[in-house]
């Protein structure tokens, strides 16, 4: 009879065949332990690419709107929820002549209804083009020219595309142009200028149950660009003690309070992950040991079959290798079809800026985890095969006899 050699990959994947429900059990340990790292690193790094998005795009020292309307202009900004919140707009050369303002732009927000564009209620948001400087400079890489009448650019989640019309209150406007995705309440906002803004609410008046408003010279916030030596808190404080009836977001105590709560969040996911790799090791650790105790005679016989230490040691690594890919490649698996399909969900739920890296630095994250979840296989039973490989045949065979 020919001889037939076997490799240490060959018996090893043999071993585990011979075992499905412990090769199972070993494998969705570590498919959770792969799953975690993931989606973990996923969620963190996209948190943290929305909230540069955000910091890149917010432009504005101070943010002036009305008393109360603080929280309604950051849950619009960060959650996307719309609101319609109104200022007279004689504030805004006053506002404009403090000491320390050296730029101050007006908006308009209307919360409006449902629409055959969008799923839910969106954003509209009107600007002035001659005084803005916050949306035009990251309008000017998807349009070139000047934003007209009745025309509106959208943002990355409203189900339309430029040259489509988009119906508010029974009145198209067109859609000029489609921004790239922000990870902010922009991507499902819609701008046009304040004129279109304002023309809008006269029509809410004549056809919408729940008008938007009424009357003219209203706008709902006032973004203000600071001198470079002046002081956020001190202009902050002026603006309020001559104009009672507004509160101010400072953007820098904004932006710090987001990345306090990303701090927080990438805290818990890394305390997590840890936590799991510990108990995978140690579990794995033990299993494995229990394991190879109770195999000892099929290791010394195959010692005396002529497996030298070093071939029965790839054994048990192989084994262990190929259980960890297992469960690896289905952790990988789930936390990509758990995570990619449900962003939206996952972004609103976080309530924070959230945008997804670049593909090549996602594949980057999927391999990283895939080689860390892979090694922990072999690590954890390291020690038990050293240790197994050294013992000796004869006592191995003749051991519980």
């Amino acid at each position: 009879m020919k001889a037939i050699s076997l490799s240490p990959a060959a018996l090893a994947f043999t071993n585990i065949k011979r075992k499905p429900a412990r090769t199972i059990g070993l494998a969705l340990i570590v498919a959770v332990f792969a799953f975690a790292v993931f989606f973990g690193t996923m969620l963190t790094q996209s948190l943290k690419t929305g909230i540069e998005s955000l910091s890149d795009r917010i432009g504005a020292d101070l943010m002036i709107v009305p008393r109360g309307s603080d929280a309604d202009l950051q849950n619009s900004l960060l959650r996307s929820e719309p609101s319609t919140f109104y200022l007279e707009d004689d504030i805004i050369a006053d506002v404009s002549a403090t000491p320390g303002v050296k730029q101050a732009s007006p908006q308009l927000f209307i919360a409006s209804l449902d629409a055959a564009c969008c799923t839910v209620p969106v954003q509209l948001i009107g600007y002035d083009p001659q005084t803005d400087f916050t949306i035009t400079p990251w309008m000017l890489s998807t349009m070139n020219d000047p934003l007209g009448e009745n025309e509106v650019v959208i943002g990355s989640l409203i189900l339309a595309e430029p040259g489509d019309e988009v119906f508010f209150y029974g009145q198209p406007f067109r859609v000029a142009a489609k921004l790239d995705e922000t990870g902010m309440g922009f991507d499902s906002s819609i701008f046009m200028t304040m004129t279109t803004a304002q023309h809008m609410i006269d029509l809410s008046g004549e056809k919408a149950v729940h008008p938007a408003g009424s009357g003219s010279g209203l706008v709902s916030s006032i973004l203000v660009r600071l001198d470079a030596q002046a002081d956020a808190n001190a202009v902050s404080t002026t603006i309020t003690n001559d104009f009672v009836h507004t509160d101010i977001v400072i953007s820098d105590d904004f932006m710090r309070g987001i990345s306090n709560e990303l701090a927080n969040t990438s805290g818990m996911t890394l305390a997590i992950t840890i936590l799991l790799w510990v108990v995978a090791v140690l579990v794995l650790l033990f299993v494995f040991s229990v394991t190879f105790n109770e195999r000892k005679k099929e290791f010394a016989l195959l010692s005396v079959l002529g497996a030298t230490r070093g071939k029965i040691t790839s054994v048990i690594l192989c084994e262990s290798l190929f259980t960890t890919m297992i469960g690896t490649v289905f952790g990988l698996m789930a936390a990509c079809l758990i995570f990619f399909p449900f962003q939206t969900l996952i972004a609103t739920s976080m309530g924070l800026p959230y945008l997804s890296p670049p593909a090549m630095t996602i594949i980057v994250y999927l391999l990283v985890s895939a080689g860390i979840s892979i090694l922990i296989g072999p690590l954890s039973c390291l020690y038990s095969a050293i240790r197994l490989s050294k013992t000796e045949t004869y006592f191995s065979i003749r051991e519980n006899e």
